[in-house]
C-alpha cells in the first residue's frame, strides 16, 4: 500500500512545478515561468486600474471594481508568498520527509497516515471542485459566442464579461481579447490560491500529527505494561520515551516558528485585503438584492462570497486545531500513571507540566489565527459594509 503522504507529496509537486514555484526546478525555467506569471499578474491589475480613468460609474460600479483588484492582489500575495519563499518551502518539504524516515518502521505511521489522509482528501476534492468551477465559468462568460453558434439570431448577442477591463481597444470588436485576458488572469490567480492554501494545509496537518505523535510516547511511558518490567529495562524505556517526545516537540515548534514568521508577513496585508474585499462584495449583494434586476450580479455576489468564507474559515480553523494540538502533550503529561513512576521521571513530567505553553499562529505580529480570530475578521467586514451603507445612502 502507498503511503498516503508520498501521493500529497506528488500531488503537491506537479500543483507548484505548474505555476514555477516547485523548489527543486531548474533557474532557467523557473525564471521562465516566474516572469510569464509577474506578466500575467501586472497587465491583469493594470488593465483593472486603469478603468477609473478612462470610464465613469457610480458607486456601485467602483467597489465592484475595487472587489476584483482586491482579488487580483490576493493572487499577486498567495504567488510571491510562495516565490521569496522557495528556501523555506524546500526546507519545509525536507523536514516532512525526515519525519517520514524517522518513523518509517513503525506502528507510529498510521498517525501521519490518518492525519494526511485529511490533507489528501481536502487537496483532492479542492482540485477538482475549482478545476469544474474553471469550466462552469468560462462556459458562463462564453456563453453569447457559444448561443450564436448553436442558435444564430439575425443580430448578435451583447458581449460583456464579468470584469472591466481597458485594454484600449472596442470590446465588441477584440471581444475574445478581453476574454483571454479574464479567464487567463482568474484561472493563473486561482490556481496560485489553491497550490498555496492546499500544501499550507498538508503542512499544517502534519505538524498537528507530529504533536499527536509526541503526546502519544508521553501518555505511553508510565503505563501497567511499563511498570511490570525490569527496573534498569523500565527506567531506559522511559526515559528514551521522553527524551523521543521532547525532541520531537521541540523540533517542530522551532520549525514552525520560523515557517510562521515568514508567512505571516505576507498572509497579513492578504487578510487585510480579504476584508476590504468582503464588504466591498456585501455592498454589491445588498445592492443587487435591493434593486433585483441582476440575477448574474447576484450569483457572482454569492459565488465570491462563499469562497471568501471558506477560504478564511478553513485557515483559521487549522491554525485553531494547530494551537490545540500543540498543548496536547500537556495534557498527556497528567493523563499518564506519573504519579506512580520513579522520582527521576516524575521530576521530568512536573518540568515539562510547568514549561510546556500553547503555540499560536501570529500574522504580522497582530493578527491571531484562530476561530475567534475569523469572527472577528467577518465582524470587521461587516463593519465596514454597514459605514459604505451610511456613506453612500
Amino acid at each position: 500500500m502507498v503511503f498516503v503522504g508520498k501521493r500529497c507529496f506528488k500531488l503537491h509537486r506537479i500543483m507548484l512545478m505548474i505555476i514555477g514555484l516547485w523548489p527543486y526546478q531548474k533557474p532557467f525555467i523557473w525564471r521562465i515561468q516566474s516572469v510569464f506569471f509577474f506578466s500575467t499578474y501586472c497587465c491583469t491589475l493594470f488593465f483593472q486600474l486603469s478603468t477609473f480613468v478612462t470610464m465613469t460609474c457610480n458607486m456601485d460600479c467602483i467597489l465592484k471594481r475595487f472587489s476584483y483588484i482586491c482579488i487580483c492582489c490576493v493572487y499577486i500575495l498567495s504567488y510571491y508568498a510562495f516565490y521569496f519563499n522557495s528556501e523555506i518551502v524546500r526546507k519545509t518539504l525536507q523536514h516532512i520527509q525526515f519525519d517520514w524516515k524517522m518513523f518509517e518502521n513503525s506502528d507510529i505511521m498510521n498517525v501521519f497516515e490518518e492525519y494526511l489522509f485529511e490533507a489528501y482528501i481536502f487537496v483532492f476534492s479542492a482540485l477538482i471542485f475549482v478545476i469544474l468551477s474553471a469550466i462552469i465559468f468560462t462556459i458562463f462568460e462564453c456563453r453569447s459566442i457559444i448561443l450564436d453558434v448553436i442558435a444564430p439570431i439575425n443580430e448578435s448577442r451583447p458581449r460583456k464579461i464579468e470584469m472591466d477591463f481597458e485594454l484600449f481597444v472596442d470590446q465588441e470588436q477584440y471581444f475574445v481579447l478581453y476574454l483571454v485576458q479574464e479567464i487567463l488572469g482568474g484561472f493563473i490567480g486561482g490556481w496560485a490560491i489553491l497550490t498555496a492554501a492546499t500544501f499550507l494545509t498538508t503542512v499544517m496537518k502534519h505538524f498537528c500529527a507530529t504533536y499527536k505523535i509526541a503526546s502519544y510516547l508521553i501518555q505511553n511511558t508510565v503505563t501497567v505494561h511499563t511498570l511490570h518490567l525490569p527496573v534498569a529495562q523500565r527506567m531506559q524505556f522511559m526515559h528514551r520515551s521522553i527524551c523521543l517526545s521532547v525532541y520531537i516537540h521541540k523540533r517542530t515548534l522551532k520549525f514552525c516558528k520560523g515557517l510562521f514568521f515568514s508567512f505571516g508577513l505576507w498572509y497579513f496585508p492578504l487578510l487585510l485585503i480579504c476584508v476590504l474585499s468582503l464588504s466591498c462584495l456585501l455592498f454589491r449583494l445588498y445592492s443587487a438584492l435591493m434593486q433585483f434586476n441582476d440575477l448574474r450580479d447576484i450569483i457572482m455576489s454569492c459565488a465570491i462570497l462563499f469562497s471568501y468564507f471558506v477560504y478564511m474559515l478553513m485557515a483559521n480553523f487549522l491554525a485553531q486545531s494547530y494551537t490545540e494540538h500543540s498543548v496536547g502533550l500537556l495534557k498527556s503529561t497528567y493523563d499518564t500513571l506519573w504519579y506512580v513512576a520513579p522520582l527521576s521521571i516524575q521530576k521530568s513530567f512536573l518540568i515539562m507540566q510547568k514549561s510546556i505553553k500553547s503555540h499560536k499562529i501570529v500574522l504580522g505580529g497582530l493578527f491571531v489565527a484562530s476561530i475567534e480570530g475569523f469572527s472577528t475578521l467577518i465582524t470587521s467586514a461587516v463593519s465596514y459594509f454597514t459605514l459604505l451603507h451610511v456613506m453612500c445612502s
